[in-house]
Order: structure tokens, then sequence, then C-alpha cells
């Protein structure tokens, strides 16, 4: 039974001892590079974010890149007077936190919003990029529409000329038609003419 116990009593120091957990840095300071020392974890990657301090579960102010080990070194680019919890995740999805610090004000803020601007240049580039295909497509399907429409009138155009044809055509053909009968009646009428004619002399 204390043998049982002993061992007990030694897996939970083991397990407290590769506990993964962060160090709060002394001070964080605005535009200045900071060391964030952590240990403990079961295995890498170790992702590391910047939170709002003390809320643990709101979004991240900024994600810094994956670690392979510690200590990392981030330069502040977030303003002073914000109160900060650096938070810390492990391969196997363990998490720790460090105490909130609050930024302090440094001789620059040249830095600041570096990380939020890559991210805004990203993503105005890809709905540029959406919006002159979209522009493009729009283009294309109204250039089909107006072949269409062209090859249509085009089509009307020349049924109506075919008609117009057929049409003049038939009158020719009546008006010969009419010609001809009249020519025929009138030599009728002219032989009438030329018998009587004989009959009298």
């Amino acid at each position: 039974m204390m043998f049982t116990t002993k061992i007990a009593a030694l897996s939970t120091l083991v397990a407290a001892a590769n506990a993964l957990t962060i160090n709060t840095p002394a001070s964080l300071i605005e535009c200045q590079p900071t060391s964030i020392t952590f240990s403990g974890g079961s295995s890498s990657p170790y992702y590391l974010s910047i939170l709002p301090g003390g809320q643990a579960s709101a979004s991240a102010l900024e994600n810094l890149p994956d670690a392979d080990s510690s200590p990392v070194t981030w330069t502040v680019d977030i303003a002073s007077g914000t109160n900060v919890t650096i938070k810390i995740t492990d391969g196997s999805g363990n998490i720790a936190y460090s105490s909130p610090v609050v930024i302090q004000a440094g001789s620059s803020s040249s830095c600041l919003g570096t990380n939020s601007e890559s991210s805004s240049s990203a993503t105005s580039g890809s709905a540029s990029a959406s919006s002159g295909a979209s522009t493009t497509s729009g283009s294309a399907a109204a250039s089909g529409t107006a072949s269409s429409t062209s090859k249509a009138s085009g089509s009307a155009s020349g049924s109506s000329s075919a008609s117009a044809a057929s049409s003049s055509s038939s009158s020719a053909s009546s008006a010969a038609y009419l010609t001809k009968e009249n020519a025929g009646a009138a030599a009728i009428v002219m032989g009438f003419v030329a018998t009587a004619l004989g009959v009298i002399a």
C-alpha cells in the first residue's frame, strides 16, 4: 500500500515538473525587444499569443511565430498603456498564461501596428484580386450578350431582307403575268377589228 502511494506521489511530482509554464516579463516597453521564457510542456512547436490582460478567452491582439524552444524574442509593437497577458500552447494542446503586464512607453512608436498593417494589406490584395476577377467575368458575360444580340439582330435583318426580296419577286412575277394576259387580249381585239374591216371593204 505504501509502495503504491509513493508511486502516485512520484508521478504527481513528475507531472508538476513537466507542467507547461511561462514566465511573466519584468517589463514590456513599446517598440523594444523583450525575451519571453517558458519551460515544461510535452512537445514542440510552442504557440505564443498576446491577449488582452487577464482575458484568457479573448481574441489575440497578436500571434507570434511558432517556437521550438525558449526563449522567444518579441519586439513589442502594441501601444503603451495596453494591459496584456501572454498565452502559450504546446504541441499537445497544454496551455499556460503569464500574469497581466502593462506596456510602458518607449523612445519610439515607429513599430506600432506593423503586424495588423501586414494583415490588412494581405486582405486588401485578396479582395482586389477577387474584385478584378469578378469585373473580368462580368465584362466577358456582357461581351457575350452583346455578341449574341448582334447575331440575333443580323439574323432578323437578314430575314427581313429575304422577305422583302421575296415580296418584290412576287410583285414582278404578277406584273409580268398581267402584261402577258393584256397582250393576248389586245391581240384578240386587234384580230376582230381587222376581220371587221375586211368584211366592210
